[in-house]
């Protein structure tokens, strides 16, 4: 009894368990063996006539990115692949009603449908997923994916652009007869079910086409299926960084051009702004592709804005030039004088005038000419006036108190500026009272009486008229003088040294004249020279001023060309628009290039044949 129960122990802990495999491992082996026998590599039909038809589809799980710079399309997505395989089938009441199984990819055959237009760096795109095979051999594969396709972009809209990409499959080395493509359950567009929105673009369109291309062996054809994708930018991000600022830049360059061009000013702020256009430039350049042969229209409106500007601010340099180096600058040519006249006009710029500066040496001609006469008008007044004094001194006075000189005042000495001319001055002496003769007896020898020699102002020379008296009246009171005073004799000597002094001062006067005509002669020289510097001064203004308005109307033109070109170029490039291409007509575009391939291999074909006979 104890042995048996020994050997019963020895058993348990030594003799393994026998392990009884389920229906679906047993199947699964099964399928696996049998494919072993028969071999994974080939198409797995038991007949070679027979063709594989295999179905695809894709379905858009995420727009990863579009890369515009290098023209690289990523999206994830997930490939949808079906086919019949006759060596996986089997009755499913031998295995437990088991209908299908899941068998990795590796053990079996799987159709070579590989992206044609392809950019991936990755010699493997798909993931390793199980394949879904029922027991009628029908295999079911949805791998997921990461495809990297090229993308031709169009840039001329940017940032309001349409992009279209397209994903071409098809079978890497087999034709038509021995894998037929086809769309799984006939589904002509993209599935977009477990698709996530992108923030950068939208999707408009995704219709796929079946293409048919001739191979290169002559009588095979190579269907393929493209997948289209339409893209329409968000232009959200790219507005306010790059046409929002553009707009504003673009206003302020509206008003440079209402600046005065002269201002230095004017030139900094230009430049300012060519400096703020070029960093745009460059934001724009770095988001598109570098070896585009297409430049966007927002690139064309920059560059627009900056040729513009470039040109004020060479404007405004020779403006400021000009201000600064006035004398060397010459006239304004008559033919740019009525060009500016005429956009003057239009423009409601002050009308500029032909140069007119009058010739220097006309002008000093006539200021000499009035000189002269006013000279000679004082010559013939001064020498008039001292022969009518003289002639009356030697008439017989009617009057004891007639011959003397009017006296001015109460004072010794002459108020000379209350006389105005020689006539206040040199009076009738017969009209002077007696009191004014006593006056005039008290005169010292050192006053003086000035009188008139220039018309256009009184010139004073100082004379000493004699009055031997004066020093013995000094302390008799002026009025009892006057009263006590009726010597004729006394009067009568009076008369005779006035006349004798006033004959001197008629000599004195003609050596004052002479000194006058050397003075007037160099009055005229300084006048000349005057006269010579401002009109050269005026010359030079008016000079200026011809091209300031030159420059002015030019400046004022600019400002309506720069508003008239911003404004149309603004609605034509900067305004969103449509799509250049409908969709239609894309995919009309691509038959017509697959049938001038056919049409090329096909004529290939021709030739070689007729070689060969």
């Amino acid at each position: 009894m104890n042995k048996l129960l020994w050997i019963w122990l020895i058993c348990l802990v030594f003799i393994p368990e026998h392990v009884i495999p389920s229906s679906e491992k047993r199947l699964i082996k099964q399928l696996i063996d049998n494919y072993e026998k028969a071999g994974k590599i080939g198409r797995p039909v038991k007949n070679t006539k027979d063709r594989v038809v295999v179905g695809y589809g894709l379905s858009l799980f995420q727009l990863l990115d579009l890369d515009e710079k290098n023209q690289i399309l990523t999206i994830n997505v997930w490939a949808k692949y079906t086919w019949i395989d006759q060596l996986l089938r089997w009755d499913p009441a031998n295995y437990s009603n088991i209908r299908e199984v899941r068998i990795p990819p590796s053990v079996i055959w799987t159709p070579d449908i590989v992206l044609h237009n392809y950019a991936d760096e990755r010699l493997k795109e798909k993931r390793d997923v199980m394949l879904n095979v029922d027991y009628m051999g029908r295999v079911f594969w949805s791998p997921p994916a990461i495809f990297k396709s090229n993308c031709p972009i169009d840039i001329k809209n940017f940032p309001f652009d349409y992009q279209h990409c397209f994903l071409k499959f098809a079978s890497w080395t087999y034709n038509s007869e021995q894998l037929d493509l086809q769309f799984l359950d006939n589904r002509t567009e993209v599935d977009i079910d477990q698709y996530t929105s992108s923030n950068e673009w939208s999707l408009v369109a995704r219709p796929a086409y079946r293409f048919v291309m001739l191979s290169d062996e002559c009588g095979k054809e190579i269907p393929d299926l493209t997948f289209f994708l339409f893209l329409k930018r968000n232009p959200a991000f790219y507005g306010y960084l790059l046409v929002f600022p553009c707009v504003l830049l673009s206003v302020i360059t509206t008003v440079i051009f209402w600046l005065p061009p002269q201002i230095p000013a004017k030139m900094i702020l230009s430049m300012n702004i060519f400096v703020a256009f070029s960093l745009l430039l460059k934001i724009l350049a770095v988001s598109t592709p570098s070896a585009s042969t297409i430049v966007p229209y927002l690139g064309y409106f920059y560059c627009l804005n900056m040729t513009l500007l470039s040109l004020s601010t060479f404007a405004s340099t020779i403006v400021v030039h000009l201000h600064f180096q006035r004398v060397k600058s010459k006239h304004v040519p008559p033919w740019l004088i009525k060009v500016v006249r005429f956009f003057a006009t239009l423009l409601h710029v002050s009308k500029l005038e032909p140069p007119v500066v009058a010739d220097a040496n006309q002008k000093l001609s006539a200021v000499e000419a009035q000189i002269k006469n006013a000279k000679m008008k004082q010559s013939v007044k001064s020498e008039n006036l001292l022969d009518t004094w003289s002639s009356n001194q030697q008439l017989p006075p009617s009057n004891p108190q007639s011959n003397l000189i009017h006296s001015v005042g109460v004072e010794t000495q002459w108020d000379y500026n209350k006389i105005s001319s020689p006539e206040e001055y040199l009076l009738n002496p017969n009209e002077l009272s007696v009191l004014q003769k006593q006056q005039l007896s008290m005169l010292s020898d050192g006053s003086r009486i000035s009188y008139c020699t220039s018309v256009n102002g009184c010139q004073f020379s100082s004379h000493h008229y004699p009055n031997q008296n004066y020093l013995q009246h000094k302390s008799i009171p002026w009025g009892d003088y006057a009263m006590n005073q009726s010597n004729e004799s006394g009067t009568a000597k009076i008369h005779d040294k006035m006349l004798k002094k006033f004959k001197q001062s008629k000599q004195q006067s003609r050596g004052s004249t002479i000194k006058l005509e050397f003075n007037l002669g160099d009055l005229c020289n300084a006048l000349k020279q005057l006269m010579l510097k401002i009109a050269k001064k005026d010359e030079i203004a008016q000079r200026d001023r011809e091209w300031r308005l030159v420059l002015m109307t030019i400046d004022r033109l600019f400002c309506w060309f720069y508003s008239t070109v911003v404004i149309v170029a603004g609605v034509y490039l900067l305004f969103p628009r449509g799509r250049s291409h409908t969709v239609n007509e894309i995919i009309a575009m691509h038959q017509e290039a697959y049938d001038m391939r056919n049409q090329a291999v096909a004529k290939q074909c021709m030739m070689g044949y007729s070689k060969t006979i």
